[in-house]
């Protein structure tokens, strides 16, 4: 557990390398029609760790929990994704990932064996999801860094 704990607590460090020295102007660049933007993409990160805190708390405090699906296109189309800023969203990340952390780290190791089960994912311990939410960052830090290098 501690491996996916320390990748999991490390997503701010690098999300942070990926976005570090970056401009308005890099921020705001569609790499390619009807892809998302690094402004977007860090919304996005944001937006999903509301949803982890969320999912990972009900693990914790609640008896096999049904976890709610979300559809992170129509988060995008209608929560003003077009409008965001990365560095802002950043820290809206590093704060909800900070609170979230404190509260694994304060765990005893076998609630990471509670389970939920979610609509398309099926069943899955919280072990399995803080492994799925901290690679999760790790992705888009991939992604922003692909973009910056392509331009």
């Amino acid at each position: 557990m501690q491996e996916e704990l320390h990748k999991f607590r490390s997503g701010p460090i690098a999300l942070a390398e990926a976005l570090h020295g970056i401009t308005p102007e890099q921020a705001g660049h569609v790499p390619e029609p009807g892809k998302w933007n690094i402004n977007q993409i860090v919304r996005h990160v944001a937006d999903t760790e509301i949803v982890v805190g969320m999912r990972l708390r009900q693990i914790i405090a609640e008896d096999k929990p049904t976890l709610a699906a979300f559809d992170q296109d129509l988060w995008a189309a209608h929560l003003g994704y077009e409008n965001a800023n990365a560095l802002g969203a950043k820290a809206v990340f590093d704060a909800l990932r900070f609170d979230t952390t404190a509260l694994l780290e304060s765990l005893p190791a076998e609630a990471f064996d509670r389970t939920s089960v979610h609509p398309e994912r099926g069943e899955k311990t919280l072990r399995e999801w803080v492994g799925l939410f901290g690679n999760h960052v790790y992705s888009h830090a991939a992604q922003i860094k692909k973009i910056r290098g392509s331009m």
